[in-house]
């Protein structure tokens, strides 16, 4: 038995066609985290999956432990993890359902096929590869190149998911590579780009003061930036891959500099909203002389 895991919050252009790409899996579980949009109403109206949907409801929760707690729910001997904006294309369910099938004694048809890596004996694991849909465009430099991400598990040999942005799995016994692909369809727009760096940004910077951050400044602002744009745009080749690459590696270092932006936020001896509450009040109190 297969499930699938969906994490979703406020992603009603994009659910649809990722339950579409899943509809073969014998059940499938959303971890939603407090969508405001029509997101759950659009799982719920496809009848096709009304006994295998099970919609977890959650608030403000870090993204390990909608994993964590989705997994709990799951009934399948191995267990996918789906994002929204990702397609589980063809090829890669083939693959999967072969890993997934249930354990018989005779040997199986598709292990004597060599370009089948999940045949591999052993594995608890598998890393899937993503291509990835950059501004409408499929990137495939630096970062982009080979974008692995773990994402199927034997559930008897899982242990849990940590950290609060950029979660990592961790499970007994070896890790296994797919030969093929999630499809990921993300950056579609600027504001998509920019309201995802926003909040995430916020759980970064929070992370970087509970760590005791040295104390931001103007030179270290600046050094950041410098750092990041030679990251993004050199180490990773962002800029010699045309308008797309060179947009994107911009915008990646927007969204480093903004957690640090955030974070001097938080290293104020005052919360600036209560600095602007002040400001007012003595404006009443003296009749509005400044």
């Amino acid at each position: 038995m297969l499930s699938v895991i969906i994490l979703t919050k406020n992603e009603e252009k994009m659910i649809g066609a990722c339950l579409e790409s899943v509809k073969w899996a014998d059940e499938i579980i959303i971890a939603d985290n407090g969508s405001t949009d029509k997101t759950l109403e659009i799982i719920r109206s496809d009848k096709s999956l009304e006994s295998r949907v099970k919609v977890m409801k959650f608030a403000e929760q870090d993204f390990a432990s909608l994993r964590n707690k989705a997994m709990e729910e799951a009934k399948g001997d191995w267990v996918l993890y789906v994002d929204a904006d990702e397609r589980v294309l063809e090829s890669l369910r083939e693959e999967i359902l072969k890993q997934a099938a249930p354990e018989r004694s005779e040997p199986r048809p598709w292990r004597v096929q060599d370009d089948v890596r999940l045949a591999q004996d052993g594995c608890s694991a598998f890393a899937i590869s993503r291509k990835n849909i950059i501004f409408g465009k499929e990137i495939s430099y630096g970062p982009y190149k080979k974008d692995w991400v773990i994402r199927l598990f034997r559930k008897k040999d899982f242990e849990k998911w940590t950290g609060k942005v950029h979660e990592t799995p961790h499970f007994r016994g070896k890790l296994g590579y797919t030969k093929n692909s999630f499809l990921h369809l993300t950056h579609r727009n600027v504001d998509q780009f920019v309201l995802k760096s926003l909040e995430w940004s916020k759980i970064d910077a929070k992370l970087r003061l509970e760590s005791n951050h040295p104390k931001m400044s103007g030179w270290r602002f600046i050094r950041i930036l410098i750092t990041e744009l030679w990251n993004q745009g050199i180490a990773r080749r962002g800029f010699f891959n045309g308008t797309v690459g060179a947009v994107d590696s911009i915008l990646q270092a927007f969204s480093m500099y903004i957690t640090y932006v955030r974070l001097w936020e938080l290293q104020q001896e005052k919360p600036l909203e209560k600095v602007y509450e002040e400001i007012d009040k003595k404006l009443i109190e003296s009749g509005f002389k400044h």
